[in-house]
């Protein structure tokens, strides 16, 4: 199937960056998919422009649009109302003939990490000198993928990630909590892709511990996160114990492509940065996951 994936446009009811009535729509495509930040804000003007944005496509080609932090759901319901081919993304299920998408989205504006690393100071990267902090948080993200993994198949459990990872002891009741919270949504995700195979995640947060989910910030060292992977934990995971061939998200403005180690084999992992645009041909039983680039910009 080919799918036409926006994400992070970030339109503006006045000086958008794109003149909406004219942007291509390829007449091959089989779906759509938007990946959150349709638009900057969730007023009223800018549901308006992000309904006249959905109702350009063709009523026969599906439409998912699955709600971004700046525009959190329900937003998506108020747009898609009564726009026919269009649906909300947020906790949805689609089977198409080849794929099933699963769609998940933001419920907030204000996004707060389920594991706050600067929180444990053994998984802060800024505490190695500047120049091999970026080497540290991929270290640091790799244990704590490695530790949770561990705890999702039951081999271990929040105490003993705890331990693996050097928590200091007046730190676990915290990040025993924490890894309660990326569980919590972990198991979410999971009852949504239950045992389907072939699954695509249309998700505007990007999976942890990728090449595109590092953080934007640079500051004082208080404040200068920019090493850190700021992905969805739970999302990562689910690539790795469900058959979920690609993830699509943005969230990040950070053009990327990665394959990890997935539940039957490798997982694609996309994520076409700041207005984003572009076609994806995806045929998991040739293992065909490629894109062309339709961002005029």
């Amino acid at each position: 199937m080919r799918a036409l994936v926006y994400n992070d446009l970030h339109l503006k009811p006045a000086g958008s960056g794109y003149d909406v009535d004219a942007l291509a729509v390829p007449e091959d495509v089989d779906a759509i998919w938007i990946a959150g930040d349709l638009t900057h804000r969730d007023g009223r003007d800018d549901v308006a422009l992000a309904r006249r944005f959905v109702e350009r496509f063709p009523a026969d080609v599906p439409v998912l649009y699955v709600p971004g932090n700046h525009d959190h759901a329900p937003m998506p319901e108020r747009v898609v109302d009564d726009v026919e081919g269009a649906t909300s993304g947020h906790d949805a299920v689609r089977e198409y003939e080849s794929v099933t998408i699963v769609g998940w989205g933001c419920q907030r504006r204000s996004l707060e990490p389920a594991l706050d690393q600067v929180a444990f100071p053994a998984l802060d990267p800024r505490t190695a000198p500047c120049g091999e902090r970026r080497y540290a948080a991929d270290r640091t993200a790799d244990a704590v993928e490695d530790a949770l993994l561990d705890v999702v198949y039951g081999d271990a459990t929040a105490h003993d990630a705890a331990a693996t990872l050097d928590i200091a002891d007046e730190n676990v009741p915290a990040f025993s909590r924490s890894v309660d919270t990326v569980l919590e949504t972990y198991e979410h995700l999971a009852g949504l892709v239950g045992d389907r195979s072939n699954v695509v995640v249309v998700s505007h947060l990007s999976p942890f511990n990728t090449s595109f989910d590092r953080h934007h910030s640079t500051g004082t060292r208080e404040e200068d996160r920019e090493a850190f992977h700021t992905g969805s934990i739970a999302l990562k995971l689910l690539t790795r114990t469900h058959d979920v061939f690609a993830t699509y998200s943005g969230h990040s403005h950070d053009f990327g492509y990665d394959t990890g180690d997935g539940g039957t084999g490798a997982s694609h992992m996309l994520n076409l940065g700041f207005r984003g645009i572009g076609l994806v041909d995806i045929d998991p039983t040739a293992d065909v996951f490629s894109l062309v680039d339709a961002n005029a910009d």
